[in-house]
């Protein structure tokens, strides 16, 4: 793995948009592999919720028979929040500003993680 790549990439994706307020890859277990967060974002927690997250997106996929989840996508009252998964053992979250477009979050996190699988 190169980690200076990657975190490179994240503050790529994090630069292409003033939307996009954070940018963690975390592994499948919970734990920050690279991330461009602000301040006010602890690395450990976005990757635990991050984690928590994905294990109940998995459990509803497979109760609901739709198998398993490759992206989800949570609008809030003050922005968005996208985990796309990356490779079997990491995924991508995106935190957004209510102002992003959706679309253009999904189409940049899709080219970053691109760059992010040719890394790992």
């Amino acid at each position: 793995m190169q980690s200076q790549e990657i975190q490179q990439a994240l503050e790529k994706l994090k630069a292409s948009s003033a939307d996009i307020e954070a940018a963690a890859l975390v592994s499948q277990e919970g734990f920050i592999i690279a991330s461009v967060l602000s301040d006010n974002l602890d690395e450990d927690r976005v990757a635990a919720l991050t984690a928590a997250f994905q294990g109940l997106a998995e459990r509803c996929g497979e109760e609901l028979g739709k198998g398993k989840p490759r992206q989800f996508f949570l609008q809030a009252d003050l922005g968005y929040i996208v985990v796309m998964e990356v490779s079997q053992d990491a995924c991508l979250t995106v935190l957004s500003s209510r102002f992003g477009k959706p679309g253009m979050l999904l189409l940049d996190m899709r080219k970053s993680i691109e760059q992010v699988r040719a890394l790992l």
